[in-house]
């Protein structure tokens, strides 16, 4: 583990326990204090550093709670709790949603102290105010996009700039106070290269007494998503926080500021509601204080949609444990659950608990075991077990001598063993010799332990107030023996005892006890050692925390026999007495922090035992791609190329075998990455590393059809080097036909500069498709609108004489960006085509009718009636007048020859109904808990019929 001021190191007196064992100290934690100062937030890092993936053996373990759309098909929130090994560890709390678990909904960019905090100096008149070097890292979690970004300082004027130090094409901005000493951020915005803007306007602090001259600094821990608007600036999701202070015990000084998601709003739509339980009994534990309680979904008028509830416990490692997730049954909410999701825990123990003796009276404790989920028992009764294993990686045990009886070196082959025992008595003032015997090979020393433990007599001759001791000696050498630590209890008829350490030759060997005389006992061991072969592998560092081995299915809770099993094995393809794994650390933006490696696999057998087949993965690693020369700040180091790419695992090759063990298919994986010169040096282990993207990729699928026949289809692609997005896919199929596609982006192109500076440079402009190098089709989205920044055409290139079509024209937008009114097959000429008009309803949120034939200007203030009742309908009797409403509309005379579809929904359950140009509707039913039970016609004859079960959970 590399050096710095870490988690671990500032907390040992509390995760040095046993998992459900002691009870941890309740009054020391300050989270202010500790590189990551938000408890339920820090654990997201781990999955920028650890991704989700057979590379890492961090499997995907998501459950999803609840959706929220917005006006805009591109942007909406998914609600859900996602499970990740490497937060179980002691170093993390325990969230506002449990250990281990993450709750994603909205955004959030936490913070990592580097070193010290980068605004502590705040005042030109402090004695001790200097312009420092800033460090922190932040790190930037929003739907869709992660990553991290640091603040670069120059300490000559003062000025400040944001680098983004994950390769994408997001801007990054923020607003400061007027605090001219240093920069004290007020929020942030993250453009995405769609244009979609994300404003972090609220914020959690902290204070940090760590520094000694500036100690009790208050500082802003994270900051929280407030709005997501999109390129024009409409908003379609806005996100309100619960804040709270809490003081510093017996004072008016705040010691942290808590920032709780409370609603997630989508205007015209709905929201999600988030309660919490605050207990004060958790403050200065590894705890959030504050748990997710209960999550909601709500239409626009405040009716519930849907609800889960939360069950925790203090279980693992003393910290909130979440048991049950319970979907609320709206018709009766206080009584039994509709659904019930049942989480089980479990220990997981590395193989480190026989060790060398310490040479101490008072060993240290060492944890020897993690928590971590073991079961999901599923609404229906099924149930999905995890069991988990220590990650290894790669050692050489298999060089002669790898270990010797002289030395003891590795725990995971050797161990510490009794030989002899020796039961004495010595009378008072006398002495007596015993002999043990040394095994071994001849000429060579042995390790040997001795434990003495004995019972004086008190002395029957000598001065009034004697002094009592038993000692012993080995070979008549009073230096023979290393003491590593002895007691004597002075009272008269005490107890004494010592534990030495030496080395001697196979043999013979004599032992005399001395002194005032007394019985006990004496224990000899030796090194002892697994026979040979060793795997080459090291298992038992807890630090490195676990991976998947296998993921079994049943049926019920109470079977024993699972119906699948997935298992996972990390060995060397060909070798199956060596681990695949190698450890690899995090960029290393400080020197002055601890980073933990993570361990990747080369190697990935997945075995199927429903099918007998399996898949084996193979990966590349950073050791891949050497490290090379390089000059940096003057001096000679190595420069790791590609870092930030492979310190996750690149997939090279995949491979599927039936349950013959025959090779059924391959998919190769080639990569060309490229180095971004203009990013800054940043250290690795071992050197310095720049970011790198995705230059090309050639992906090389082989169908085998036995008898080495096989079927080949490749697919190319080329990286845009702006955005980092397809340029161009070329597919080659197995019968040798060439389809390729290529993409043109808004950047460097003089008809698109408004989207470039709206950072729109994301989305493609230019479309155009080959056939064996022929082209054969091409679009271009044209965005012409003054003022706006929504597509005003989409041009169709003929490609026998590249003449332009507008294939379709938006004629118009709403105030939410819908579109209004389009034209197909516009002749920009004639203004001739055909147009259609979509009404949109419920405010503004779901479009209600589709004209098609019929032009705004035909309409005019004609759907007036059918928008009013849309954004009343809130039940079934105003959803009875809409329908009337819409029935009417179709029938007014000025739209007979208009081709008419009209829908009605309940907002976040579904469509109602749809009723078509030929009238005959579909009619959706769904019951409270908004599940789709049925589908009928207008007829009310039984389309489709929708059964659910679930068993209760125990």
């Amino acid at each position: 583990m590399k050096k710095i001021v870490t988690l671990l190191s500032l907390i040992a007196g509390i995760i040095s326990v046993p998992l459900w064992g002691q009870q941890q100290p309740l009054s020391d934690i300050n989270f202010g204090d500790l590189p990551r100062p938000v408890p339920s937030v820090s654990s997201l890092v781990s999955y920028t550093e650890a991704p989700v993936s057979l590379a890492t053996g961090v499997p995907d373990i998501k459950l999803p709670l609840l959706g929220l759309s917005s006006t805009d098909k591109n942007i909406g929130i998914s609600l859900a709790l996602q499970y990740h090994p490497l937060n179980m560890d002691g170093t993390e709390a325990g969230s506002e949603v449990g250990i281990g678990w993450s709750m994603f909904a909205g955004g959030v960019i936490s913070r990592e102290v580097v070193d010290e905090l980068d605004e502590r100096y705040d005042d030109t008149g402090f004695i001790g105010y200097k312009k420092n070097k800033f460090n922190d890292i932040y790190y930037y979690n929003l739907p869709g996009i992660s990553g991290k970004f640091k603040i670069e300082r120059n300490t000559d004027n003062n000025t400040f700039q944001i680098v983004n130090l994950t390769p994408n094409n997001i801007k990054i901005e923020y607003t400061r106070n007027s605090n001219t000493a240093t920069l004290i951020v007020n929020s942030f915005t993250i453009t995405d290269d769609n244009g979609y803007k994300y404003i972090f306007n609220d914020y959690s602090q902290g204070r940090n007494y760590t520094h000694p001259l500036t100690s009790g600094t208050l500082f802003k821990s994270a900051f929280y998503l407030t709005q997501i608007k999109n390129q024009n600036n409409v908003e379609l999701l806005n996100f309100i926080y619960q804040k709270e202070n809490k003081n510093k015990p017996g004072t008016n000084e705040v010691l942290y500021q808590s920032c709780k998601l409370k609603t997630i709003t989508s205007p015209g739509t709905g929201s999600v509601t988030i309660d919490y339980h605050y207990d004060s009994s958790l403050e200065g534990t590894m705890n959030d204080p504050y748990s997710v309680t209960k999550v909601s979904l709500k239409n626009n008028s405040g009716g519930i949609v849907s609800q889960y509830g939360f069950e925790y416990n203090i279980q693992v490692e003393n910290k909130r444990t979440l048991n049950r997730i319970n979907k609320i049954n709206l018709s009766n909410p206080t009584g039994t659950p509709l659904e019930t999701t049942k989480l089980l825990y479990t220990e997981y123990y590395f193989n480190n608990v026989s060790g060398d003796r310490a040479c101490s009276a008072n060993p240290p404790f060492q944890i020897t075991s993690v928590g971590t989920l073991h079961k999901i028992i599923l609404p229906t009764g099924g149930m999905v077990e995890y069991n988990f294993e220590a990650n290894q990686y790669y050692k050489n045990k298999s060089t002669p001598n790898y270990v010797t009886q002289e030395s003891f070196s590795d725990p995971e082959v050797q161990f510490i063993k009794s030989f002899a025992g020796i039961n004495f008595d010595v009378p008072n003032g006398t002495n007596k010799t015993y002999t043990f015997q040394v095994m071994g090979e001849p000429g060579k020393q042995k390790r040997i332990y001795i434990d003495f433990d004995a019972q004086k007599y008190y002395p029957s001759i000598g001065p009034a107030d004697p002094q009592s001791f038993v000692d012993y000696m080995i070979d008549n050498d009073p230096n023979l023996a290393n003491v590593c630590y002895s007691f004597n209890d002075e009272a008269l008829e005490g107890r004494t005892w010592s534990f030495k350490t030496l080395s001697l030759m196979p043999g013979t060997h004599s032992i005399k006890i001395s002194g005032t005389g007394g019985h006990g006992t004496i224990t000899l061991s030796d090194i002892g050692s697994k026979p040979a072969p060793y795997k080459n592998a090291v298992s038992n560092d807890i630090n490195l925390g676990i991976r998947i081995k296998d993921i079994k299915y049943y049926n019920s809770a109470l079977d024993y026999q699972p119906k699948k099993t997935v298992a996972y094995d990390y060995s060397v393809f060909n070798d199956s007495n060596s681990s695949s794994g190698y450890r690899f650390y995090p960029e290393m933006e400080s020197s002055a922090s601890d980073y933990t490696p993570v361990v990747l696999y080369k190697n990935v057998k997945v075995a199927h035992d429903s099918d007998n087949g399996y898949i084996n993965y193979y990966y590349k690693n950073p050791n891949d791609f050497p490290k090379t020369p390089y000059t940096y700040n003057g001096s000679s180091i190595n420069f790791w190329p590609y870092y930030n790419l492979t310190k996750s695992g690149i997939m090279e090759k995949k491979e599927v075998f039936n349950n013959q063990n025959q090779l059924v298919s391959t998919v190769n994986y080639d990569f060309i990455f490229e180095t971004l010169n203009q990013m800054p040096e940043i250290p690795v282990d071992g050197g310095v590393t720049k970011k790198a993207y995705i230059k090309s990729s050639k992906v090389i699928t082989k169908d085998y059809t036995g008898n080495n026949r096989f079927v080949e289809t490749k697919v190319e692609t080329e990286f845009n080097p702006v955005n980092f997005k397809a340029a161009s896919v070329k597919e080659t199929s197995s019968d040798g036909n060439i389809t390729e596609k290529i993409l043109t982006y808004s950047a460097g192109a003089a008809a698109y500069q408004n989207l470039e500076n709206a950072n729109m440079t994301g989305i493609p402009v230019k479309t155009e498709v080959k056939k064996n190098g022929k082209s054969v089709s091409g679009t271009i989205v044209k965005y012409e609108n003054p003022g706006s920044l929504y597509p005003s055409s989409v041009v169709s290139i003929n490609p026998n004489d590249s003449s332009n079509k507008v294939a379709i024209k938006y004629d118009d937008y709403d105030s939410k960006g819908n579109v209004r009114q389009f034209t197909s097959d516009y002749n920009a000429a004639t203004g001739a085509g055909t147009p259609t008009v979509i009404i949109w309803g419920y405010n503004q949120s779901f479009p209600i009718a589709r004209i098609e034939g019929a032009k705004l200007s035909d309409i005019g203030n004609l759907a007036d009636e059918i928008i009013l009742k849309s954004n009343a309908d809130t039940d079934a009797a105003t959803e009875t007048a809409l329908i009337n409403a819409l029935d009417n509309f179709r029938s007014l005379p000025a739209l007979r020859n208009a081709s008419i579809t009209t829908f009605t929904y309940d907002p976040l359950v579904g469509t109602t109904t749809v009723t078509p140009p030929t009238g005959l509707r579909e009619i959706y039913k769904y019951d409270k808990n908004g599940r789709l039970i049925s589908v009928v016609d207008v007829n009310g004859n039984m389309v489709s019929d929708y059964k659910y079960n679930t068993k209760p959970q125990l």
